[in-house]
C-alpha cells in the first residue's frame, strides 16, 4: 500500500463529530491516569520478566476475548447491524491473539498452561465484564477496536525499542544478543507489514467511515462510555499486578522476619538462661 494522501486522512484533528475524536476528547483524563501508571510499571517490568509476562498475560485475555467476538460477529449467516460495520473496517493484520501467544509461549516456557486462563481477579472481571456488556449492548466493540488497538500504533514502537534494550529481562539463547533474543517475546508489537503507519491510518479512516452514519447517537454515547471504562479497567489490571507482586515481596520478608525472629528468641533465650544460671550459681556459692 502506497502513502495515504492528505485528503484519504480521515478523521481530520479538527473533526469534532467524529467517533474517534469524541472518544479521545472524552477520554483524556482515564488515558492520562493509565498512561502514566503503565510508563511507571514498564520501568519497573523492564527489569523482570516474570513481572511483564504478567502484564502482558492480562492484554491477552482482553484482546482474545475482543477478537472471539469480533469473528463471532462477521462469521454469523444473519449478519448484524456491528457486524456489518466491523467487516468495513476490521483488518485481521491488527488482531493481537496470535503475536501474544507467541510472546506468553517464550516466557512461559513453551506451556500455555500458564497463561490460558485469567487468573487474577483483575483480568477475570474484565474478560466477565466485556462478554455481559456484549450481550446487552454489541456495539460497545467498536471502543475495543479504537482504544486498544490504535493505542498499540502510538506506543507500541516506543515501548519496543525500550523492550529490546532490556538486559535480564529476555530469557536468554546461546549465541544470540539481547536484541535478537527481544524478537522472540515482542510480537505484541510487530505487525509484520512495511509501513504500520500506513496500516495505522487507514485503519482510522475505514473506522470512521464504517461508524459515522450507522450508529445512533446513543451508540455512540454508549461506545464512548465504555471507552472510559476500558481505561479504567487496563489501570485496575495494572494495579492488581503491582498488589500481587508487593504481597510476594512482603510475604517473603515476613517469613524472614518469623525465622529469624524465632532464632533470635532462642539466642535471646539462651543468653537469659546462662544469666540466671550464673546468678544462681553466685548465689549458691
Amino acid at each position: 500500500m502506497s502513502k495515504l494522501n492528505q485528503h484519504e486522512i480521515i478523521p481530520l484533528p479538527t473533526d469534532i463529530g467524529a467517533l474517534a475524536n469524541r472518544i479521545n476528547m472524552s477520554t483524556r483524563k482515564e488515558h492520562d491516569v493509565v498512561n502514566k501508571s503503565v510508563s511507571l510499571k514498564f520501568a519497573v517490568a523492564l527489569r523482570d520478566g516474570k513481572i511483564y509476562r504478567q502484564g502482558i498475560q492480562g492484554f491477552y485475555h482482553v484482546f482474545k476475548t475482543v477478537e472471539m467476538l469480533i469473528q463471532q460477529e462477521l462469521q454469523s449467516d444473519s449478519k448484524s447491524k456491528i457486524g456489518g460495520i466491523l467487516s468495513k473496517f476490521w483488518d485481521e493484520r491488527v488482531a493481537r491473539t496470535e503475536p501474544l501467544t507467541k510472546d506468553l509461549l517464550y516466557f512461559y516456557n513453551n506451556d500455555p498452561k500458564k497463561f490460558q486462563h485469567p487468573i487474577r481477579k483483575e483480568q477475570i472481571e474484565f474478560v466477565d465484564h466485556i462478554i455481559e456488556t456484549y450481550k446487552e449492548k454489541p456495539h460497545i466493540l467498536l471502543a475495543y477496536c479504537h482504544v486498544m488497538y490504535l493505542a498499540l500504533f502510538a506506543g507500541g514502537k516506543i515501548m519496543n525499542s525500550k523492550l529490546a534494550k532490556a538486559t535480564g529481562l529476555f530469557p536468554q539463547v546461546d549465541g544470540q544478543t539481547t536484541e535478537q533474543v527481544s524478537k522472540y517475546g515482542t510480537n505484541l508489537y510487530q505487525f509484520n507489514i512495511e509501513d504500520d503507519q500506513i496500516l495505522r491510518a487507514s485503519y482510522k479512516r475505514d473506522y470512521e467511515l464504517a461508524t459515522r452514519h450507522e450508529l445512533t447517537e446513543q451508540e455512540k454515547l454508549d461506545i464512548i462510555e465504555e471507552s472510559k471504562e476500558i481505561y479504567r479497567r487496563n489501570a485496575d489490571m495494572i494495579r492488581g499486578i503491582e498488589k500481587h507482586n508487593r504481597e510476594k515481596i512482603t510475604n517473603k520478608l515476613s517469613y524472614k522476619v518469623v525465622v529469624y525472629g524465632y532464632y533470635i528468641g532462642i539466642l535471646i533465650s539462651t543468653f537469659a538462661l546462662i544469666f540466671f544460671v550464673r546468678r544462681l550459681i553466685n548465689h549458691l556459692f
